[in-house]
């Protein structure tokens, strides 16, 4: 037993080894690949059945549907949903499937929340059909005319195209942790390995491993703050000691819940906690914006409200509190970061980032913050499902002020 341990062990790979594999394959060899891999998954002249009918279904529906191609049913577990027709389209009970269906029938599962990953709804899915279970991933390299990029999503070549500065980035890392969860992010992307992500952690911008206790005259600046959730857990995290929290949320129905919340809480807290319905960004401008009701919503040119956005350096007062900014603006990172260019330089705030909503994200965002030269420790972590809720924490590398 013991030498094949040290078996195994040696022939484990370091971080900079996996990396070097991962990054060693050209673009034309990683193109050749997606394609064989993609037409060994769907061949193109199956019927598709979309597994979840709710907005991103919806939204593989019409790209499928701009490339020529049309499904014959959604599935969904949601018993209101089963019997109604979504955009011309039956919505079936899942066990129906396969009874209604022949064999050439492939399941794309199109559901990307934290409720359900792929892995575990492909599990649920072969407990009663036969049929071919994918992702909308693979429909994504089969058709990626149609989907890419889309979120942190592009075709392998491109991504291996930025070799240089992914290596860099890599480098930054504080901890070997982190730099575990870029590589897995990366196979992912280059391989469509969902096996490889890391295991998903609930403590959304509060890693209890990176982060202590903040100071209790911390001020805690919420962007894209949903309907409080992010405050439940700051407040949770620091047993309601701090000196103030400034909430943007440009979502109005979303933006209305928060303060709903906001006002079940004593006096003392409410007080100090400062709601905007508004978005971050690099001026005070005004914008489109397509309100979904949920944590999808975002600026869109087509979006069917006008938002005020507003840039953090002209809101948040610049005292002697501890700060520590949370973005997680569906896109709009690089404008809101741009936005607080002199709070980041005059008070070297703590920083959680989102970095999955486009596909350079993972590696642009810690070298910009790096070469502002604050002296910053750079982690990343893992706290949603098939990719998601990727977070970049940037941290004062000699500890908190």
């Amino acid at each position: 037993m013991e030498q094949t341990l040290a078996a195994t062990t040696e022939l484990a790979l370091s971080p900079e080894e996996e990396l070097d594999a991962l990054l060693r394959e050209s673009p034309q060899a990683a193109k050749r690949r997606m394609d064989q891999v993609a037409r060994a998954a769907i061949k193109g002249d199956e019927s598709f059945v979309l597994y979840g009918a709710g907005q991103f279904g919806q939204t593989v529906l019409a790209r499928l549907r701009s490339v020529g191609v049309e499904p014959v049913a959604f599935a969904d577990d949601t018993k209101q949903k089963q019997g109604q027709v979504i955009d011309g389209l039956p919505v079936l009970p899942p066990r129906e499937v396969g009874e209604r269906f022949g064999p050439e029938t492939v399941t794309v599962v199109t559901i990307l929340n934290a409720q359900l990953n792929f892995v575990t709804a492909r599990r649920r899915l072969s407990e009663f059909t036969r049929h071919p279970i994918v992702s909308f991933l693979d429909l994504a390299w089969r058709y990626p005319q149609a989907f890419l990029p889309y979120y942190q999503f592009e075709e392998p070549a491109e991504v291996l195209e930025k070799a240089g500065d992914i290596r860099s980035a890599f480098q930054l890392f504080a901890e070997e942790e982190s730099q575990r969860q870029f590589l897995a992010h990366l196979k992912f992307r280059l391989q469509l390995d969902y096996e490889a992500l890391p295991r998903a952690t609930d403590d959304n911008a509060f890693p209890r491993n990176l982060l202590p206790r903040l100071p209790a005259d911390t001020t805690f600046v919420d962007c894209g703050a949903y309907d409080g959730d992010s405050i439940r857990a700051f407040l949770t995290f620091q047993s309601n000691e701090f000196r103030s929290i400034y909430a943007f949320e440009p979502d109005a129905g979303n933006c209305n819940r928060m303060r709903a919340y906001v006002d079940t809480l004593s006096a003392g807290v409410a007080g100090r906690i400062h709601v905007f319905n508004a978005g971050v960004g690099a001026r005070r401008e005004t914008l489109r914006f397509s309100a979904a009701g949920n944590m999808s919503s975002s600026f869109d040119a087509l979006g069917e409200l006008e938002v005020s956005v507003l840039p953090l350096d002209e809101v948040i007062p610049s005292d002697d509190s501890q700060l520590y900014l949370k973005f997680d603006v569906e896109g709009a990172e690089w404008e809101a970061l741009k936005g607080c260019a002199q709070l980041l330089t005059s008070k070297r705030p703590l920083v959680a980032l989102s970095a999955y909503h486009r596909p350079d994200d993972l590696w642009q965002l810690p070298l910009y913050l790096d070469r502002l030269n604050l002296d910053y420790a750079f982690f990343l972590r893992t706290h949603g499902e098939d990719g998601m809720d990727l977070v970049l924490y940037a941290l004062p590398a000699n500890g908190l002020s």
